[in-house]
């Protein structure tokens, strides 16, 4: 394992939500990230704030949304 940044896809309706430069441990062999469990709830967190109202505006419109947020 070693330190680095991931990138997680977060889907709700018609919203998806990129959160980026993510603190993770990555695995040497095969890239897979882990999330310790405070950044795990910090991301989920960060999701539940900036999806609260684009869900709703997304599913209105008949339109899929993208937001991309850092989490640095």
């Amino acid at each position: 394992m070693k330190e680095g940044t991931t990138i997680l896809p977060i889907e709700r309706g018609n919203a998806i939500l990129l959160v980026t430069d993510i603190p993770a441990q990555v695995c040497a062999n095969c890239g897979e990230p882990y999330l310790d469990e405070d950044t795990a709830r910090d991301v989920q967190e960060l999701a539940n704030e900036t999806l609260a109202g684009e869900v709703s505006y997304a599913e209105a419109r008949g339109e899929r949304t993208v937001l991309v947020a850092p989490f640095a």
